[in-house]
């Protein structure tokens, strides 16, 4: 065994071992400075006979930490220990989906919690560009208030490729639950191999067990590759058809036949549910099929997946990673500007009963029903209540835009799209209503969409000056000349002088135009606005740094803005664990230890996001931005 109880691995004490599997043991640990437990994954002593691994191990663990997701358990450090690389993550108490199904299968309503969490984990990774391939329950945890964590984001890749024995020996993937093209050693995968795993672990969940069972494991893979599917409802009649469609559907052989994206699967499935136990939302305000932003994008109908409804909105378009688009797209999210999104506290289903009765009245109780379930963190009553809220009168436009601003915080860019459309058909004149659905078609990436709605905003609201100001940012992201962008502008600026997204699009132009003095002014006059989104302020510092300000400097700066923030934590154990992991960073950083500075700064990190609802959305949003600001700082060649 690497570690003993009782042992210190840095700044945490092994308090006992919680697990083994064949890539690594998981160790239960304290962390006195911040007074918390921690879980210590150290990876198998084997791999310590791969001279890349390490190189490997850092760069898949820098990638994972950077993971942020209310379903994902995050990555606190990373380091080793006389030779043993190890993981440092949240400790979650709880169990795992394996465990649970030796106990009793989950009910119904359980499983829809656990493939929307997990789909919301994957979907939002994939757009990261990371891939899990290792989906299984035993990589599912179950907390006793109804929570899911997916885990073990990156060991896979860790592990691949290396020249350590277990490394050549390892099936890189769970053979029941191993994609056939994982299974036949390609090396060129998508997001469908985490579907088919997926889908698997629902197959088990839906139909009492793995749909591939044999003697031995390569038994087992080989019929992944070659098998046909066994039927689900030849082993469980009671299952529902449209359920055993989509199963087919996951677990096709051909990659091509699979679901494009987990968010489609997940919809399929939502929709099969007979009854639905959450409905999609807002969806009874009309009878028509909701018309989504990809929709309008002119994506074709046919695209949708064919065994279900409601259609699943297309993936957004992938863009070249062009500094100024990831900025103008980061502002434009108005809807999901905090750093952690909203966590999904409470799974409960039920919601509180309230008035059956259609018109004005019923639906204002409604409404205030949906935004006390939603200051609860009770996220599924709170999108139920908004959708009778809407069904008592159609009219309620606040109702639409809470309830997609809540499911965008939530990443469910999807429904929160959905919601707005259906918003938008009911209230065609709204100009919120188009002010939201531009900002989300910006954010997701479709342009035509963001365009029309802009187009309409200009002819019906010319004198809202957001509106010039995105109508510029969206030439900039349209390649077009800074010439066309500055007219809307500064016409945004005639009409709010102060507007920082106007001046950060200037800035933008300015730095296309070479004028590097002008652009550092309208910089620093967006970093020295106080009502600002979090994100801005780090995008503009980004850019500030670019321009040849000295990192040093920079980075003592914003340690200093870091601990004088601290200062106005409430809690005094809360305020002083935050100041003593700082003042550890600090000193690192001022003795030119940047690693243990930038490890101590993610322990910062991890312990903002734990208590973020605590500390309030505008502290810990800003903590963690420039937290993000400089790591980003230190980890630039």
């Amino acid at each position: 065994m690497p570690f003993t109880t009782g042992e210190n691995v840095g700044p945490y004490r092994i308090v006992e071992q919680l697990g083994q599997g064949g890539m690594a043991t998981v160790f239960k640990a304290y962390h006195p400075a911040l007074d918390r437990y921690v879980a210590i994954k150290v990876l198998h002593p084997a791999f310590r006979e791969d001279p890349d691994f390490l190189a490997r191990f850092q760069r898949e663990a820098r990638i994972v930490a950077k993971l942020d997701h209310p379903h994902i358990v995050p990555i606190y450090d990373f380091a080793e220990h006389r030779g043993h690389p190890y993981l440092v993550m949240r400790f979650i108490e709880g169990e795992t989906l394996k465990a649970r199904l030796r106990r009793d299968p989950p009910s119904p309503h359980e499983v829809l919690d656990i493939v929307e969490a997990v789909g919301g984990a994957l979907s939002y990774a994939h757009g990261l560009g990371i891939l899990h391939r290792d989906i299984k329950p035993s990589n599912i945890i179950l907390t006793p208030d109804g929570q899911v964590f997916l885990t073990d984001f990156g060991l896979a890749r860790m592990a691949e490729a290396g020249e350590s024995t277990l490394s050549r020996d390892l099936m890189i993937g769970t053979p029941q639950y191993i994609s056939p093209e994982q299974a036949k050693g390609e090396t060129h995968l998508d997001a469908r191999t985490d579907i088919y795993s997926l889908g698997v672990v629902l197959y088990e969940l839906l139909v009492g067990r793995a749909p591939f069972q044999a003697d031995t494991p390569y038994a087992v893979i080989h019929d992944h590759i070659f098998s046909p599917l066994p039927l689900p409802r030849s082993l469980n009649p009671a299952l529902q058809e449209t359920l055993e469609r989509l199963l087919l559907k996951a677990l096709a052989k051909d990659p091509a036949d699979r679901f494009e994206t987990v968010d489609e699967m997940v919809a399929a499935f939502r929709a099969s549910l007979e009854p639905p136990v959450v409905a999609d939302p807002l969806d009874t305000v009309t009878g028509a099929p909701p018309s989504t932003v990809a929709d309008r994008a002119g994506q074709p109908a046919a695209d949708a997946p064919a065994i279900a409804e409601p259609e699943a909105t297309r993936p957004a378009k992938r863009l070249p990673w062009l500094w100024p688009v990831v900025a103008v797209v980061a502002v434009l999210c108005l809807c999901a500007s905090s750093a952690f999104g909203l966590r999904l506290l409470r799974r409960a289903r039920q919601v509180t009963p309230v008035p059956q009765a259609d018109g004005p009245a019923a639906a204002e109780e409604l409404l205030e029903a949906a935004r006390t379930a939603r200051d609860e963190g009770d996220v599924p009553a709170a999108i139920s209540q908004y959708q009778r809220a809407v069904e008592a009168d159609p009219a309620l436009v606040e109702a639409y835009v809470e309830a997609a601003d809540l499911l965008a915080r939530g990443r469910e860019m999807d429904r929160a799209a959905d919601a707005l459309a259906r918003g938008l058909e009911a209230n065609p004149e709204s100009a919120l209503l188009h002010r939201r659905m531009s900002e989300l078609a910006a954010l997701t990436g479709h342009w035509e969409e963001a365009q029309r709605q802009i187009e309409w905003l200009l002819e019906e609201v010319p004198g809202d000056p957001s509106v010039h100001a995105y109508a510029g940012l969206l030439v900039l992201l349209q390649g077009g000349p800074c010439v066309d962008a500055r007219a809307e502008l500064e016409t945004a600026l005639r009409l709010a002088p102060d507007l920082a997204w106007a001046h950060f699009g200037l800035a933008l132009c300015n730095l296309d135009e070479g004028d590097l003095e002008q652009a550092r002014a309208e910089l620093e006059f967006v970093v020295g606005q106080e009502d600002i989104p979090p994100i801005l302020r780090l995008r503009a510092q980004e850019e500030l740094g670019r321009l040849g300000m000295d990192p040093q400097e920079s980075i003592q700066r914003e340690l200093d803005e870091l601990l004088a923030l601290a200062q106005d934590v409430e809690r005094e154990d809360l305020r002083s664990a935050l100041k003593d992991e700082l003042e550890l960073a600090n000193s690192a950083w001022r003795a030119g230890d940047e690693e243990m500075a930038a490890r101590a700064l993610r322990g910062v990190q991890g312990l903002v996001g734990e208590h973020a609802d605590e500390l309030g959305e505008g502290l810990s949003a800003e903590l963690s931005t420039r937290i993000d600001h400089i790591l980003h700082l230190i980890s630039e060649p």
